[in-house]
């Protein structure tokens, strides 16, 4: 649970009643911001929040099963499968093959170069892609060490793709 202590000027009435919703969140955010345990309906375990910050530079990169390839997931909605990460692909790796996505997939580049091979279309720095819902994209290839800040507004995928030996790095 947070320690999060009261702050001056905010009454003891809404600091106790100032939490969100019950929700299923996982992610580095929520599991270091949980202020209370619930359960929902199903008895599965939920939590509530206050507000949170995490500063990224604080997190360990993860590795995912595909080579090249790690990742900070800052936030995830364990309901929807939405989720919010940092990913960063070392120079040479990439998505080995063409697939889609089960959801929309939005990424920002904060650094580095990352091109779609087919169309030839690069990431760099400051640019911004939109991925539509079931669009067939890949492969990939980071031509520098990129960093992609990555949201996704449902599952990543319709199925496991095989570059994942871990149904963890598929979520």
């Amino acid at each position: 649970m947070s320690e999060l202590s009261r702050p001056e000027g905010i009454s003891q009435e809404e600091w106790d009643n100032n939490l969100s919703d019950p929700a299923a969140y996982s992610g580095e955010a929520p599991d270091r911001s949980r202020e209370q345990e619930v359960t929902g309906p199903e008895g599965e375990a939920l939590a509530r929040f206050r507000e949170i910050l995490v500063h990224t530079g604080d997190l360990e990169w993860v590795d995912k099963t595909l080579a090249g390839l790690s990742h900070k997931m800052l936030w995830r909605n364990d309901e929807t499968g939405a989720s919010i990460a940092l990913v960063r692909f070392e120079k040479g790796s990439g998505i080995p093959s063409r697939h889609s996505h089960a959801s929309n997939q939005f990424m920002f580049c904060l650094k580095g170069r990352y091109t779609y091979v087919p169309t030839g279309l690069t990431l760099t720095e400051g640019s911004f892609y939109w991925n539509p819902k079931g669009s067939m994209h890949g492969p990939t290839h980071a031509e520098e060490d990129t960093v992609l800040f990555e949201v996704y507004d449902g599952p990543h995928y319709p199925t496991q793709p095989e570059w994942y030996s871990s149904t963890e790095d598929a979520r």
